[in-house]
């Protein structure tokens, strides 16, 4: 099976430069031709305060050939605690709604070539919504069923290091739900892919692989976020095999642009501060 895999677009009416990013790599996918698309979050550049940017994603995104499956992401539903002070809007059932309604279900799986693959709400994660509770059963009904080796999508990645990172940071899933997914992947080949950090890096933990996408709109500069893997524009490509195995590439097609986050005020205004703090 052949996947093409995407994250972080960031799109909106008044976001030209990703936009355009977002287009490209929509360009090359269509000469690809990959079985499926997988989003992995902040589809909008902030759908969580302005809903109106689903739609103008749902139009853009629907020039894809192959189905589309969309994750959400703290720019499009809000964010799960911890929040540490990043002054994300919280995550809220009203956003999620407006999420479905334009790009689809927020949790999903389908099976092909021996793989089950699954897509996950990473927001739910210590919200304290009913949801997050549902989508933990709905998880372990799933893998209980599952013999074959399983691939978990979702926006944030579960760990820097190990399972047991403390304290909790934004960037990465909370304590509870990295202990609960780690107990129910312990027994089975795994593949965990998420995006998030717009940075490239794989890695196995425990007795999975991780693997972050890059974002096809923005670089975050060393001054903002550390720097933890690969910093370039671009999307993935997935094989996985029958046997288990899997092969995954790093994309940048030629017509995307590398921008950096605090050239773009249009999008973002805070980053006018966050440039004056750094003079």
């Amino acid at each position: 099976m052949r996947l093409a895999l995407i994250s972080d677009t960031h799109l909106a009416p008044v976001a030209a430069a990703f936009n355009a990013n977002a287009e490209a790599a929509i360009d090359w996918i269509e000469t690809w031709a990959p079985d499926a698309v997988i989003h992995l979050g902040d589809v909008t550049a902030d759908g969580a305060e302005d809903p109106d940017q689903f739609e103008h994603a749902r139009v853009l995104l629907s020039r894809l050939s192959a189905p589309l499956h969309c994750l959400p992401g703290n720019h499009d539903v809000g964010d799960c605690p911890p929040a540490n002070g990043t002054k994300e809007p919280p995550f809220s059932s009203r956003r999620l709604a407006q999420f479905r309604a334009a790009l689809g279900a927020d949790q999903w799986w389908f099976a092909r070539d021996g793989w089950t693959l699954i897509g996950l709400n990473s927001q739910l994660f210590a919200s304290g919504d009913p949801e997050d509770a549902l989508q933990a059963e709905w998880l372990e009904n799933e893998l209980a069923a599952v013999r074959g080796p399983v691939a978990l999508f979702l926006h944030k990645p579960l760990v820097l290091e190990t399972h047991e990172d403390t304290p909790d940071h934004p960037r990465f899933a909370p304590l509870e739900a990295r202990r609960r997914l780690a107990r129910l992947l312990a027994d089975r080949p795994a593949l965990v892919v998420s995006g998030h950090v717009h940075q490239h890096r794989r890695r196995r933990i425990g007795v999975a692989d991780h693997l972050w996408a890059p974002s096809t709109a923005f670089l975050l500069p060393d001054s903002v976020q550390p720097r933890l893997g690969d910093k370039q524009v671009g999307l993935l490509t997935l094989e996985l095999s029958p046997d288990g195995g899997w092969r995954a590439e790093m994309v940048s097609p030629a017509a995307m642009v590398s921008h950096d986050v605090l050239d773009h005020p249009e999008v973002y205004p805070q980053v006018l501060e966050m440039k004056r703090s750094a003079m």
